[in-house]
């Protein structure tokens, strides 16, 4: 077994999916790049991304590779930025990096595999 990265929504009662990892030896990742999907009723209308425990099964949908989860945040990051303040203007941001968020993910997921 692995851990895996995936995409989730919350259960049908709001509670949060108990395949997630939230460990933090090694670190737990869950609830980023939260995607609205306005057809789906609350509370789970919204599609995040998460890591999910080593053998965890559930209502996910598996994202096999560091490229396939670069692809799918390049397809729904839009107009999101990340931050880059400065001493003038500590709001300021950047372009979203999807290559970075990528790799930091999979790094995280790595990590996880990693104590196996």
């Amino acid at each position: 077994m692995a851990y895996k990265v995936c995409k989730y929504r919350l259960n049908a009662n709001g509670t949060i999916p108990d395949f997630l990892h939230f460990g933090h030896d090694p670190m737990g990742m869950h609830g980023v790049y939260v995607v609205l999907d306005s057809s789906t009723a609350s509370p789970r209308d919204n599609v995040m991304v998460g890591i999910v425990k080593d053998g965890g099964t559930g209502d996910f949908e598996e994202i096999v590779s560091k490229s396939n989860l670069q692809t799918y945040l390049t397809s729904v990051s839009g107009d999101w930025t990340d931050p880059d303040p400065t001493e003038e203007n500590p709001d300021n941001t950047k372009a979203f990096d999807n290559a970075a968020h990528a790799t930091t993910v999979w790094d995280a997921l790595d990590a996880c595999n990693a104590t196996l």
